[in-house]
């Protein structure tokens, strides 16, 4: 590949991460089931549910400081242990979808505003970014990352 088109496509592919777009398609209600179920199992504080959102092959990039904390890439397992590990402590009282974003059969983004309880007890409103790919027929969840709301 050229250069120049590499930098285009790498500068296209930032730009629409960052634009306030709402991509529809074939498999977006299944992507975004996916997102709302890694939302759903945080609220209720049940890990095992995460289970069928993980994937078989490869791991799961993190980046959490007050879930965890922990930064990197974890197998599924390591995954469920890390958030079980915080719900333990703390707890995620909310998780709503406020962004959403659907490439068929490429990748789902979600980015989700969370209000939780820290470890120590201290409460605070994250902003949760998710990130899926399929994985056979199903989605499955390569990222969880917290930014500041």
């Amino acid at each position: 590949m050229h250069r120049g088109s590499a930098i285009v496509t790498a500068c296209m592919l930032w730009l629409s991460l960052q634009a306030p777009t709402h991509a529809s398609g074939p498999g977006e209600p299944a992507a975004r089931k996916a997102a709302e179920a890694v939302g759903a199992a945080l609220v209720r504080g049940d890990t095992s549910q995460l289970r069928t959102l993980l994937p078989e092959r490869g791991k799961v990039q993190l980046r959490l400081a007050r879930l965890g904390p922990e930064e990197g890439f974890f197998s599924p397992g390591q995954v469920q242990t890390l958030l079980r590990d915080f719900l333990g402590h703390g707890s995620i009282d909310s998780f709503r979808i406020r962004h959403f974003e659907h490439e068929a059969g490429c990748y789902a983004l979600a980015r989700a505003a969370a209000k939780v309880t820290d470890r120590d007890g201290r409460p605070a409103n994250l902003e949760l970014h998710l990130a899926f790919q399929p994985e056979g027929e199903r989605w499955v969840l390569r990222e969880l990352r917290e930014a500041p709301p």
